[in-house]
């Protein structure tokens, strides 16, 4: 091989080499930046999820427990509608190959410990203050998913249940309010 023959073939080697490189990393930056969306939808998700497990599970309680007719209704709604939201969160998260969590966030499972032991007018009194404070906080949560995830189908949800979950704070507070 003579001077310029090895030249141009280092040359092109050396080429080679730098687009190989420029390939690698601009599909690894493409994997992190998905991952980075994933990783926030995922965490809002995951956030939501738990919110609903949560109402589920008190709502079950305040079904069984509630002294109210008012107050059990309003349970069973929360059995209901977030038992059905988590349901389709449930089979949108199985599309996009997203775990959701099985139980609620240990803060919901506290407060479930702490409804437990009342019972009566006074299971009734905690049970819709605690509506009021998850509701506020799932409000101020897909809130947030709607304004900030990064994935649309995750996103029109919020949009979707944001409404749902407001009319939910609304009867809380009414329902509260009543039992004062």
């Amino acid at each position: 091989m003579n001077k310029l023959h090895r030249q141009v073939f280092l040359a092109a080697v050396a080429t080679a080499a730098l687009v190989a490189f420029a390939t690698a990393t601009a599909a690894q930056e493409t994997k992190k930046d998905v991952s980075a969306k994933k990783n926030v939808s995922d965490k809002h998700a995951h956030q939501i999820a738990q919110a609903d497990l949560a109402e589920v599970q008190a709502g079950k309680l305040g079904v069984s427990k509630a002294s109210s007719p008012e107050v059990k209704k309003f349970a069973q709604s929360m059995v209901d509608d977030h038992g059905k939201h988590l349901s389709e969160l449930r089979s949108m998260a199985k599309t996009k190959g997203m775990q959701l969590p099985s139980a609620p966030a240990k803060k919901h499972q506290a407060a479930m410990k702490k409804l437990q032991s009342a019972s009566g007018a006074e299971f009734d009194k905690r049970f819709m203050t605690q509506m009021v404070k998850d509701h506020e906080d799932a409000l101020k949560l897909v809130q947030d998913t709607a304004k900030n995830a990064k994935d649309a189908e995750l996103k029109a949800d919020a949009e979707k249940t944001a409404p749902v979950i407001q009319k939910h704070l609304d009867e809380a507070k009414r329902i509260a309010a009543s039992l004062k």
